[in-house]
């Protein structure tokens, strides 16, 4: 056995170069999958966390359609043999005591709970004891206001409190980094709640009710229980349910990782094709051998396939270690680019690194497939005497790929998800088209620029037109993608600032602690600079289940008048049939989520108890991440239940006029806002995290063209091996040294070239594509990436010629006696 294995070493090392630069093609794919993986495995952990961390350990929720209510309320709660344990929540709004701040940059958002330490409310500890009552704020906070564990926070007309513990940022409790941003940011602590009550005169006041019930029962019979125990009342309950989709629209993000490791691996599973397959035509005669002696098919096959096992175990091995640090970077420089505050995460690895081992394990084997069959089925005569088999592809063959390609480029300039893959299956079908058609253009460029070796690179580059066709196709696959991430994120900003200010409605949003009344509207439509103003609902975390019976939830918005010209959706789709039910709008996140369609019945636990309503259409809103649906201001009172509009949307006269409409609302209201928001702010906070994506994107642009150029390379050093004898004779003929160096690069940069054109076009193509789709949701515009694009055409040049210098020394150091007696 030891022996075999001796014997598969020797074979596989045989061409060390060759072996070298498969490797570390091999090892490069499982490190960037294993990258992605856990960029997206860790990403999605963290977020689904922090989610967590808000939700505790409650099973159900009790709120109010009012600000607050007694706590009293709930007496008949904690007789019930379902209870288990709760904690009561006052929030209320307040101002640190600090120096030389606006109102607006010392107000904070004060949460109270009756319990620090029975379990229903968790915080990421960072410093001292989030069990022990006292003050509870957040690491940005402590940051902001210069204090630690033990300093005393004096909280205006209220009190003052010691720090018990600093937290990380998390869901429940979170702050903003810098003094700019908390003019438009709370920051939020928690407190007793005895103690929030007695500062503010709110004497077993509460704002909500989190509790478990025991063994964490769950059931409808149970939830229809609660709801009969508060149809009377002002209360409504909900089960609490972990649902970041309204904060985090991720699954875009999701798809370029699985996009780029799927491509990474395919590249590398290629370059390992290549050298399977020119292993097996070097040793054809040895195999023949092999069978004279007695070799079945069978054993022959065994021997192969053991040499692959041993590249893949090898490069496996070395790739995960190396995969745990890139995955781990990669993750640090995304959280910088798209967190608006600091995070703690863990990596996550299991899985990450099961589903790359196993790739990198058994994507070798299925690549080298086709190869290992050659290799079992070898003639013995046909070995012996050296007569290798010409790759000759029928005319027919030819024709069923030129038909299937343009059938698949059809389905691909459809409008859709899964026929956009189509696209790049066209592109691979017809690449020998596209290969020939560029190489006739760009030929005599490479005869004027290496005169006779450049004749004989073309020459070259169509003898083995399979094979560098396939490696050329990798390259522009990866570019062609890599163009079309950049494109899209450099358009998104203006397509997301777009869309915030069509359908954000006003310039300035303001959320107060009591409805708004219409003394109060008098009174902000009175202030300088404001031209109009309305007010609106928000209600938070109505609940309702998928057509897979999966628990959601997100919130419902109010608007006035006809849906057709309301300014905070976009109607995309809408049912023209009546119904006798109630209606609402669905945002078209909501909506693929749920699984209807519109004009189907859509069922919620809303404030009024379990309610049917009629999807009258979708819409397209800057809202909530388009996960969140609009019912008519009609509707809150006499389905909902829902009897105070707690938000208020400000016009200002212009742009100017807004941070002057800014200080007028916080003067007047100051100490009764639990939120304000700006139509500017949200553009900011949507585009940039973009920013710095499009960095990594770059990156991982040129990570795919230094795997493409170790294909490349390989490539060169195959059709080189297969030429030895040949080259020697040009050499015999007078062909110098230089010659033949110039003529490997000239093949090099021929592959490389075509690759470049033909990904940018279809890179240009697909960002066209996109902009045009209805999909896209008018978010993308046709951008052309300048610095992609210039990094694609000058990584992509450089890498290849640096990937064919080798493969040009090597065969132009072969002796001339020797190549010309290759055998």
């Amino acid at each position: 056995m030891l022996s075999s294995f001796l014997v598969s070493w020797r074979n596989l090392t045989r061409n060390k170069k060759r072996f070298f630069f498969t490797l570390i093609a091999l090892i490069i794919g499982v490190v960037v999958m294993a990258g992605m993986l856990i960029a997206k495995q860790t990403t999605s952990s963290t977020l689904n966390h922090y989610e967590q961390l808000y939700a505790g350990n409650a099973d159900y929720w009790i709120q109010s359609n009012g600000f607050s209510f007694q706590e009293s309320e709930l007496d008949w709660l904690v007789d019930r043999e379902d209870f288990d344990k709760g904690n009561a929540a006052l929030l209320k709004q307040g101002f640190v005591e600090l120096d030389g701040v606006s109102p607006a940059q010392a107000s904070v958002r004060i949460t109270g709970v009756a319990s620090f330490d029975n379990g229903i409310n968790e915080l990421p500890e960072k410093e001292g004891d989030v069990t022990k009552e006292g003050l509870i704020i957040t690491e940005n906070a402590a940051n902001l206001w210069g204090k630690e564990i033990g300093d005393t926070v004096i909280f205006k007309d209220m009190g003052s409190m010691e720090v018990t513990a600093i937290v990380y940022e998390g869901s429940m409790l979170k702050s903003p980094q810098t003094m700019e941003k908390a003019a438009f940011q709370h920051s939020r602590v928690m407190i007793p709640l005895d103690t929030l009550q007695n500062w503010t005169g709110m004497e077993d006041e509460i704002t909500n009710y989190r509790f478990a019930t025991k063994n964490h029962e769950r059931s409808d019979e149970l939830l229809t229980s609660y709801q009969a125990e508060l149809s009377s009342s002002d209360l409504y309950i909900q089960p609490v349910v972990i649902d970041g989709r309204q904060n985090n629209d991720m699954e875009g993000l999701y798809w370029t990782f699985n996009i780029i490791a799927i491509l990474s691996v395919f590249i590398s599973g290629f370059i390992v094709f290549n050298m399977i397959y020119a292993s097996i035509i070097e040793r054809r005669k040895e195999f023949a051998v092999m069978k004279s002696l007695g070799y079945t098919n069978g054993n022959i096959n065994r021997l192969v396939l053991q040499e692959i096992g041993l590249l893949a175990l090898i490069g496996t091995t070395l790739a995960l270690p190396i995969g745990i640090l890139f995955g781990g970077f990669f993750q640090e420089m995304l959280m910088a680019a798209i967190a608006t505050q600091n995070i703690t995460y863990d990596l996550e690895l299991t899985v990450p690194l099961i589903i790359s081992a196993a790739v990198g394990i058994l994507f070798p084997f299925l690549a080298a497939a086709f190869p290992v069959y050659q290799a079992g089925k070898t003639p013995v005569m046909e070995a012996m005497v050296d007569k290798a088999a010409q790759q000759r592809a029928s005319k027919g063959g030819n024709t069923i790929r030129i038909v299937a390609g343009v059938i698949c480029t059809g389905i691909g300039l459809i409008d859709n998800n899964i026929a956009f893959l189509f696209l790049f299956i066209g592109l691979v079908l017809l690449y020998p088209l596209f290969m020939r058609g560029i190489q006739s253009m760009i030929s005599p460029l490479f005869k004027w620029i290496f005169n006779y070796s450049g004749k004989q690179a073309i020459r070259s580059v169509k003898q083995f037109e399979n094979r560098n066709v396939n490696t050329s196709a990798m390259l522009a696959i990866g570019v062609s993608l890599a163009l079309f991430m950049s494109a899209t994120l450099e358009s998104l900003p203006d397509g997301m600032e777009s869309e915030v200010r069509s359908t954000y409605g006003g310039d300035i949003h303001v959320v107060k602690e009591s409805p708004w009344q219409d003394g109060d509207l008098e009174t902000v439509e009175a202030m300088e600079g404001i031209a109009s103003a309305y007010r609106f609902a928000d209600i938070p975390n109505v609940t309702w289940e998928t057509q897979n019976e999966e628990e959601r939830e997100f919130s419902i918005m109010s608007f006035s008048g006809e849906a057709e010209e309301a300014e905070i959706f976009l109607i995309t789709a809408e049912a023209n049939e009546a119904t006798e039910l109630a209606t609402l709008y669905l945002g078209e996140r909501a909506l693929a989520e749920w699984g209807g369609e519109v004009g189907d019945v859509f069922t919620m636990n809303t404030p009024s108890g379990k309610t049917d309503f009629f999807v009258k259409g979708s819409v397209q809103t800057s809202h909530y991440t388009n996960y969140v649906a609009f019912v008519e201001e009609s509707t809150l009172r006499t389905v909902l239940n829902w009897t105070g509009q707690y938000n208020l949307a400000i016009t200002a006269n212009d742009e100017a006029s807004i941070p002057l409409v800014y200080d007028q609302v916080w003067e007047t209201y100051g100490d009764e806002l639990s939120n304000v928001n700006s139509a500017s702010m949200t553009v900011a906070q949507s585009t940039n995290a973009l920013t710095g994506m499009n960095e990594l994107m770059q990156g991982l642009l040129l990570l795919i063209i230094v795997l493409s150029a170790i294909g490349i390379s390989n490539t060169l050093f195959m059709n080189t091996l297969e030429r030895v004898k040949e080259i020697g004779t040009m050499r015999a003929i007078g062909f110098t040294k230089g010659q033949v160096r110039f003529m490997i690069i000239a093949e090099g940069l021929i592959i490389g070239l075509v690759g470049v054109i033909v990904g940018i076009g279809y890179g240009i193509l697909v960002i066209y594509l996109n902009s045009q789709s209805d999909q896209a949701q008018a978010l993308l515009s046709f951008t052309v990436p300048w610095t992609s694009l210039i990094l694609a055409i000058s990584g992509g040049l450089l890498f290849t010629f640096f990937a064919s210098w080798l493969p040009s020394v090597i065969a132009s150091s072969v002796p001339v006696k020797e190549a010309i007696s290759y055998e």
